[in-house]
Order: C-alpha cells, then structure tokens, then sequence
C-alpha cells in the first residue's frame, strides 16, 4: 500500500509486475525508461520483493493475478501518469508525452490489427468497428473528475466481466463516458512490423517498442534476440 504521508512528485510512470520472470523484464524497460527519461519518478507495483534499486517506489501487489495492471492503473500514486506493460522498451525521451495531459484526460494507441474478431469484442454495448480497441499496454493519463469515475468503472467491469482481456471493457468505457481521449501515434506503442520497415520506410522512428519478443523468453535463442533490442 503507499504510505499517505509519502511525498509524489506530479507526474511519474508506473509498472505492475507478478512473478519473478515479469519483474526482469519490468527491470529491463525501466532501464531504457531511465537512460532517455532519467527525470521521471517511476512506482513499481509488485508481488516479488525488487532489491535493485532501479524503481524510486515499490507498492506491494496484494491479491496479484495476470492483470494486476488494471488495479495499478486505478491505485497510481501520481496525478498525471504514463503506466507501461513490462515488455516495453523506450528508445526516446518520453517527457514530452505528458505535454498532452493539458488537454486530455487519457491517450492510449489503438490496437493495430483492430479488424481481427478478437479485438471487436464487447460487453454489453455494440460499438462501431471503427472505433478501435484500445491497446493498454502504454497508457497516459490524469486524475481529473471524470477519469476519477472512469477508473472506478474500469476496475468494477473489468472484475465483472471476468475475462483477462481489459481492453474490452476499456474501449467501451472509453465509449459510453465524456473523458477526453485522444489516440496515440503508433510510434508511441511500435506492435507490429512490416518487413519493408527493416529495409527502409519514412515514416517516424519507433519512440516506444511493445513487442512479444520483450515477454519471458524460455527459448535462449529468443531470449538472446530480445537482449539485442534497442
């Protein structure tokens, strides 16, 4: 739990990490978040005691489950915060991101293959398909009124929901409520390549790499692949 008395600076980043394997590479994100935005306060949220020193707070996860992140998200200790998954990977400062919370309560990138079936899901609202899921895994935002309501209820229907899938009742808060969203450019939360981008592409260097390769690796040769990133 945080200490009531405990000092937060504004604006901060937070990570939610269950088991050891989750934290390394909550560890390995933070250290790029580091080198690129060593200004930023970052809170770690976990159930496995971290002796690194990497994270300037840890809150200990009570209750822990896959997606620990949605209660991290609710509880963060900041007043403006960028949460990110643990396989991220920052390649550039990411201060700038906050510059946006002066105009939205909440920025979050869609998911890129939105078509899929998968990611058209919903609870109990129908919503256009071109409204996009939502890809949780980097996730700014403030405390204002309306987001104050709007965690609640991502707490509350997440859990009634009952699926470890948050970024279906996500997209349809972000539907049904008046918070200010705004989406974020893919380069903020780079999930998918073309194979055309490894040889050359104009568009904007990946800011904020979110990739399957940066999970727990068990294979030693993906492992070793995840390690060559940055």
């Amino acid at each position: 739990m945080t200490n009531a008395d405990e000092k937060f600076p504004k604006r901060g980043v937070i990570y939610a990490a269950t088991g050891e394997a989750y934290l390394e590479t909550a560890r390995r994100s933070v250290r790029s978040l580091k080198k690129h935005s060593p200004g930023l306060h970052v809170t770690l949220f976990s159930d496995v005691e971290d002796q690194t020193g990497l994270f300037d707070h840890v809150i200990v996860l009570e209750d822990a489950h896959i997606r620990s992140k949605v209660d991290a998200i609710c509880d963060t200790p900041y007043e403006e915060t960028l949460y990110l998954d643990t396989d991220t990977l920052v390649r550039e400062d990411l201060t700038g991101m906050f510059d946006l919370l002066e105009r939205f309560d909440i920025a979050i990138a869609r998911v890129i293959l939105w078509h899929r079936e998968t990611h058209q899901t919903y609870w109990k609202t129908p919503m256009p398909p071109m409204f996009t899921e939502p890809n949780t895994g980097v996730v700014l935002y403030r405390r204002t009124g309306r987001m104050e309501k709007f965690l609640a209820d991502y707490r509350e229907a997440f859990y009634a929901l009952g699926s470890n899938n948050d970024q279906i009742t996500m997209r349809e808060l972000i539907w049904t409520s008046d918070v200010h969203y705004y989406v974020l450019p893919e380069q903020y939360n780079k999930r998918v390549f073309e194979a055309s981008e490894l040889i050359y592409t104009d568009r904007p260097r990946a800011k904020l790499f979110h990739l399957l390769l940066l999970r727990p690796q068990k294979n030693p040769l993906k492992r070793w692949l995840s390690n060559l990133l940055r």
